[in-house]
């Protein structure tokens, strides 16, 4: 916490040293030149603009780039230093921040501020791990919205590991759960769920176990339960509810994936530089 305030003083401080803190990250990676798709490809800087910003001319397809093609922060009107401070407030506060309060803090447009927001979130739908989960698993639906607004969300979270899925669905039909199962559950794992008809199917290739929340059972043998997803939905409810006031159906699945992204990797040693990395990750293959 203490480096994250400090890089956030330096980043008010001081502008310029954002594109450093990039290239900090990324000078021991090989480059690829996202023209030609060449990795490792040869280059040399061609100009720098006044914001400190490389384009570099790449000797394979001889074409000119900038050094932050690929990436979230490409064309930006907004300074590099500005994505780097909401990049940092995100990581500072518990569990989101909205764009009302980035607008304020980084003193730009609310507008300005939501486009920022959404494409950060865009990125980290992209870089989101999509491996089977395993041991332990919990499912739940929840309902989200009301009325037109309204989604119906899966979730299948891997007890004990942070491995969470978040996946939209039309229904609580079995038609539509169980491929889900399949798809984020590996065979011969401990599948824990409530009572619910549609999963009834999942004894065939799962261990599964059932609570009847209807009649006021929410665990059984201390082990069979899902309290895990439910205290899930209780954190995404209270952030949409209370930082948020509510989300657009039509950007939910952003704020799933950023809800998610930052679950796994909140005990990370550095969410900040990791958050960074998969926002740049297109132009640096293996960083």
């Amino acid at each position: 916490m203490k480096l994250y305030q400090k890089i956030l003083r330096r980043l008010i401080s001081h502008p310029g040293t954002a594109i450093g803190h990039i290239r900090k990250l990324t000078k021991r990676h090989k480059v690829v030149c996202p023209v030609c798709g060449v990795i490792g490809a040869h280059r040399h800087i061609h100009n720098t603009d006044k914001r400190g910003i490389r384009t570099y001319h790449c000797q394979e397809c001889k074409q000119f780039y900038s050094e932050l093609k690929g990436s979230v922060f490409y064309r930006s009107k907004i300074p590099l230093h500005k994505w780097m401070q909401a990049i940092l407030e995100w990581t500072l506060s518990t569990g989101s921040i909205s764009a009302a309060e980035l607008s304020r803090r980084l003193d730009i447009k609310h507008d300005s501020a939501l486009r920022m927001v959404h494409a950060i979130q865009g990125k980290l739908l992209q870089s989101l791990n999509t491996s089977q989960l395993k041991d332990v698993v919990e499912a739940d639906e929840a309902w989200f919205g009301k009325k037109q607004n309204q989604h119906i969300i899966c979730g299948f979270v891997e007890r004990g590991s942070r491995k969470l899925r978040l996946d939209i669905i039309p229904n609580v039909k079995e038609k539509t759960l169980y491929p889900l199962v399949e798809q984020h559950v590996k065979r011969g794992s401990t599948f824990c769920t409530d009572s619910r008809i549609s999963y009834s199917s999942a004894g065939i290739y799962y261990k599964h176990r059932t609570t009847n929340h209807s009649k006021g059972e929410f665990a059984r043998a201390g082990i069979i339960h899902s309290n895990t997803i439910e205290q899930i939905w209780g954190d995404i409810k209270g952030i949409i509810r209370t930082i948020h006031h509510g989300i657009s159906k039509k950007y939910r699945h952003l704020y799933l994936a950023q809800y998610i992204f930052k679950y796994e990797n909140l005990h990370s040693s550095n969410l900040f530089t990791y958050t960074l990395v998969n926002l740049i990750s297109p132009m640096f293959p293996g960083i």
